[in-house]
């Protein structure tokens, strides 16, 4: 149990750094606790308070809704991949860099006690978003019971591969790092009445970032093609971006 709470307790740590590193409402978290039954992540619906979509709603826990989340974001990754970035951007930061105001908020999914909750499909989809959402802003934090039965017919070891290990022993945390594996590892925790006024800060911050106002000088024409066009068959008007290098067009 002191194993399963550490390896929580550095999920949480990482879930409330990232938030205070990324501007206002750019941080989106889906959550699953299929063990704790959303206790593990309690705190972080004080975000919900401000806007449920920084939670995706809720701490998920019932594996048909599990999998219906992973369908959400693998559905996410393909509209990023297909609106935003096609062959123009390496990936969504770089996307990120010129939409300005419009900037794709990043992903990350939580999840606890993996594979608890996990159906074989459901399994696929993780891989899949580990191996593929980086590009899309689609981020994974996972904690894993090793003396849970793995999944049949899912081979994980593709996931560690690409992951940052950490392992949580009676010993305490362990980094699996060719440099740092034999130091000891303190990782700073936050005080839960710290916590909770910074996710509260960042819940207000979110809701007021919300709105959203494309700058004039970014849809207006360039003062050397005033009075170019012809408007004997319409009139163009722009309104605002759709995406990083287009504009968003009503046509009379």
């Amino acid at each position: 149990a002191s194993c399963r709470a550490a390896a929580i307790s550095l999920l949480q740590t990482v879930m409330l750094r990232m938030l205070a590193a990324a501007p206002p409402g750019k941080v989106r978290f889906t959550i699953f606790d299929p063990v704790g039954l959303g206790q593990n992540f309690a705190s972080f619906m004080h975000l919900a308070d401000y806007d449920e979509a920084l939670v995706s709603h809720r701490i998920w826990t019932e594996p048909a809704h599990i999998e219906q989340r992973l369908a959400d974001l693998t559905e996410h990754m393909e509209t990023v991949i297909q609106k935003y970035l096609r062959n123009d951007f390496a990936s969504i930061r770089q996307y990120n860099e010129l939409a300005g105001e419009i900037a794709e908020p990043f992903r990350v999914l939580v999840v606890a006690n993996f594979p608890a909750g996990f159906t074989e499909s459901a399994a696929r989809r993780l891989l899949s978003i580990a191996a593929s959402g980086p590009r899309c802003g689609v981020h994974v934090l996972l904690s894993a019971d090793v003396r849970l039965p793995p999944v049949k017919g899912v081979d994980t070891s593709d996931l560690q591969r690409t992951a940052t290990i950490f392992s949580a022993t009676n010993q305490g945390l362990a980094w699996h790092d060719p440099d740092f594996k034999d130091l000891p590892l303190d990782v700073e925790s936050w005080p839960e009445d710290e916590s909770k006024a910074v996710l509260q800060a960042i819940g207000e911050a979110a809701l007021a970032a919300k709105r959203v106002e494309a700058p004039f000088e970014a849809i207006a024409p360039a003062p050397g093609d005033y009075w170019q066009c012809d408007s004997r068959r319409g009139v163009d008007v722009p309104l605002g971006r759709a995406g990083a290098t287009r504009l968003q067009h009503l046509r009379l």
